[in-house]
């Protein structure tokens, strides 16, 4: 069975191959793979690591390929996965819980599958639990945004980019950057504000106001007139002495 005698060698294999598009070959390793762990009963603490992350994996594939409506098992064997997860952990191995993938991550998983299926309800109760762990989480807000542009998303959506700083260059692309979450690309942010002021009339002032915002910072950049990085400048700006020690000497 595609060598799955070593779970960890799998799952990477399963990751190359996602990576390489080989799609279809990536959901029958990965089905096959939880099927042999959900196989064990009692798993140990690794086991149970495997498990999840072979669950997860399970997920992503589905997205890819635009089989959403065939995840809703899939989600919900992670989220009580995880959840077992954690009693397993709390019991045996305490030391390992802060290593955990952090909760919302997968939240925001559940919420781009349900949103695929056409499942708009829970895809928004996914979102606002991701945000919900994780205030701030641009990266939720903006696919709720994107899923179902209600009044409540957009003001969710345009806090999240405050919250997220002045834009950053990084690897060669523009985007924001939230403490604690994922960074969105400035595009996509700008997409998503261009819709979500047509969708919410009552906020297209502010959804506007953020784009000529954001675009000024872009363009601040590109002109040599603010770092690239303005966290990271004044992070190193901090570590340089206040005062020029030789003019003493």
């Amino acid at each position: 069975m595609f060598g799955m005698q070593d779970p960890s060698q799998t799952l990477q294999q399963i990751e190359r191959y996602m990576a390489e598009g080989r799609l279809e070959l990536s959901e029958v390793m990965a089905t096959q793979f939880c099927d042999m762990m959900l196989a064990k009963k009692k798993r140990e603490p690794q086991q149970q690591i495997f498990l999840l992350k072979g669950l997860r994996l399970m997920c992503d594939v589905y997205l890819l390929r635009n089989k959403a409506g065939q995840s809703m098992a899939s989600i919900k064997r992670m989220h009580s996965e995880r959840k077992a997860l954690v009693k397993i952990l709390q019991k045996h191995a305490p030391q390992m819980l802060s290593a955990m993938q952090p909760e919302h991550e997968d939240h925001l998983r559940a919420g781009r599958l349900y949103a695929a299926a056409g499942k708009q309800r829970a895809a928004s109760k996914s979102f606002a639990k991701c945000e919900k762990l994780s205030p701030g989480h641009l990266a939720a807000a903006q696919t709720a945004v994107d899923t179902v542009p209600n009044k409540a998303h957009v003001e969710r959506f345009l806090n999240a980019i405050l919250a997220a700083g002045d834009v950053i260059q990084a690897n060669g692309q523009f985007q924001l950057e939230p403490q604690g979450s994922p960074a969105v690309l400035l595009d996509t942010v700008m997409a998503t504000l261009n819709a979500a002021a047509m969708a919410t009339p009552s906020h297209s002032g502010r959804c506007q106001a953020e784009q000529s915002r954001l675009e000024g910072q872009r363009s601040a950049i590109i002109a040599g007139e603010q770092a690239a990085n303005a966290r990271l400048q004044s992070a190193l700006d901090s570590l340089q002495p206040k005062h020029d020690y030789y003019q003493y000497g």
